[in-house]
């Protein structure tokens, strides 16, 4: 299995998981590094096999309920002040702020996660869509082409040993790179929910009911 890694804080957990349990899935030849929108266009022309695809992207795909989702502030995906500018890194956020008429620049990832913790002036867009939708946002889900059971395996055994505590010295390092300090990284991730239940994906239905038509 070919593999598409995106490398943000978010993923963290999931490739720890794998880096334990599914180390050669992580062997260099077995995937391919890139932000969100080439890893959709990698798994649409089918040079990658696997990889969490943005939500707006997923329609029709095979996927697991492993996704990147919020039931309150995500604080990674913003909205800044002044004219609406996509992000190029971006497929998902670009429409729910367009779905939502928010006018700004869009941020994701760690930049935003920094932009954040920095204090920055922005609207959270998880927080903007459970303000009118009274529902979680699934902001991306791991689709797959080919291997279904080896991924049926992986989602249950993630579920089941899945952890948010990450190694002091693999927090550092990324608090080194990303210059966010470890326990704004640890607080970010508790932030965070990987399993798409029932209330997620009925969420992650009405999202692409309603941006159908962009």
């Amino acid at each position: 299995m070919i593999l598409g890694r995106i490398d943000y804080l978010n993923l963290l957990p999931f490739y720890l998981f794998l880096k334990r349990y599914y180390p050669r899935v992580l062997q260099t030849s077995n995937f391919k590094k890139g932000p969100p929108s080439a890893i959709n266009r990698m798994f649409k022309r089918r040079a990658i096999n696997a990889g969490f695809i943005s939500s707006v992207k997923s329609r029709g795909q095979k996927g697991a309920n492993i996704g990147v989702l919020a039931y309150g502030a995500v604080t990674s995906v913003l909205v800044l002040e002044g004219e609406f500018q996509a992000d190029s890194e971006s497929a998902t956020s670009n429409a729910l702020a367009r779905l939502l008429n928010l006018k700004g620049r869009v941020a994701i990832g760690d930049k935003a996660l920094k932009l954040f913790a920095d204090g920055a002036k922005a609207i959270d867009l998880a927080l903007a869509w459970q303000a009118k939708y009274k529902a979680p946002f699934v902001f991306a889900r791991l689709c797959y082409t080919s291997g279904d059971r080896l991924i049926k395996r992986m989602e249950k055994r993630f579920f089941r040993r899945m952890t948010r505590r990450v190694p002091q010295f693999i927090l550092q390092d990324r608090a080194k790179k990303t210059a966010i300090a470890p326990e704004e990284i640890r607080a970010y991730l508790n932030r965070l929910e990987y399993r798409i239940d029932n209330k997620a994906a009925k969420a992650l239905k009405k999202f692409l009911f309603l941006v159908k038509d962009q």
